[in-house]
């Protein structure tokens, strides 16, 4: 065996002993993890069963516990997996709310954080025993922690109340962050008390908010189906003036509400823009009308769409296209499409009905 050989075996051999012992390493490691988290979920159980009706009066360095972010888990773990344990687990929040917020004070934001997560779970939606820490959670609003500003919204949503959400929402306002409307609109799908009140009060302070939180309260109507707002949402989408995504947010929402006043308002938006420098509104106008192939007559959209299809920006004459698929255009409206020498156009409008046709099938 030459030298090379041997330098190469030995290397090997060593790389394959080291994977094994790393193996055993970690092997060992994830049995002495699972076997701490049992002691603590063991230890909860057992604190848990001792202060059952009681007032949740508890040492203070019981309280510290919470502190540990691996024993805030198993506390909110083994909480719920009894009526008896929660029921012992809100005794102790509630009792112990401004020793906890307190406790939390010096902590770091990653900390407080969890903390603002796991009330979130409990849902304490009483505001005798939630009014401390509302009022915490509005003060994790003004950190830079991104990640604590959400879990401190999610506990806010938990607690049920219409005007802490508002006051949440100016207080990110005042301190200038930007919070992702994404992450706003599903917080308040979270939301605990009535969504149709919560969705009437933010709308009563709507104009004093910022792009952002406004395309949030408009998504969430949306996915919760709340239209009792639509009259100003058609005036925001036929605004020129109004800011691009808060009038195709607008038209996303009350397109979901058919009707003839629903339409009439999507085959103006289209006809106004379809080939205007702004062309967004109208190409989401123009998907829209496509989910209205059930009303008795198509003709002011179907002509409306195929005008559209002509436009110059292409996401305009995709989504014509579409709809016009959808609402079974004719043979006849078919030719006179053909006789225009938009090959484009054509070639689209067969590629959507090939398209929704092959969907139909497989239905």
């Amino acid at each position: 065996m030459t030298l090379l050989a041997m330098i190469i075996t030995i290397v090997s051999i060593g790389l394959i002993a080291a994977g094994l012992i790393l193996n055993e390493w970690t092997s060992g490691n994830k049995t002495l993890l699972a076997r701490k988290s049992a002691r603590r979920h063991q230890r909860w159980r057992i604190i848990l069963k001792k202060y059952e009706n009681s007032d949740g009066a508890v040492p203070s360095g019981l309280l510290r516990l919470f502190l540990n972010p691996e024993s805030l888990a198993a506390f909110a773990d083994v909480s719920f997996e009894s009526v008896e344990y929660l029921s012992s687990a809100f005794c102790i929040l509630y009792k112990n709310e401004r020793a906890l917020c307190s406790l939390f004070g010096g902590a770091s934001d990653d900390l407080k954080s969890f903390f603002a997560y796991t009330l979130s779970t409990f849902q304490i939606t009483d505001k005798e025993h939630n009014s401390y820490f509302a009022k915490t959670m509005l003060t994790y609003l003004s950190k830079d922690s991104v990640y604590l500003r959400q879990n401190a919204l999610l506990a806010i949503y938990s607690f049920g109340n219409e005007s802490l959400v508002i006051d949440a929402f100016h207080m990110i306002k005042k301190n200038s962050f930007y919070h992702n409307e994404r992450l706003l609109a599903d917080g308040l799908l979270t939301f605990t008390g009535d969504k149709v009140l919560l969705a009437r009060c933010l709308m009563n302070v709507f104009d004093s908010f910022d792009k952002h939180v406004k395309i949030a309260i408009i998504n969430f109507m949306r996915y919760e189906g709340i239209h009792d707002h639509d009259e100003k949402f058609m005036a925001i989408a036929s605004d020129t003036e109004e800011d691009i995504d808060l009038r195709c947010a607008s038209i996303r929402l009350f397109a979901k509400k058919t009707g003839a006043k629903t339409t009439r308002k999507l085959i103006s938006i289209v006809e106004d823009s379809f080939d205007s420098d702004v062309w967004e509104p109208a190409s989401v106008a123009a998907s829209a009308i496509g989910d209205y192939d059930d009303h008795d007559d198509n003709k002011e959209a179907i002509e409306c769409l195929l005008k559209a299809i002509h436009s110059k920006w292409w996401y305009v004459r995709i989504n014509s296209s579409k709809s016009l698929s959808k609402l079974r255009i004719s043979q006849g409206q078919l030719k006179i499409l053909k006789e225009t020498g938009d090959a484009y156009a054509m070639e689209e409008l067969s590629y959507a009905m090939d398209e929704l046709q092959a969907a139909l099938d497989n239905i």
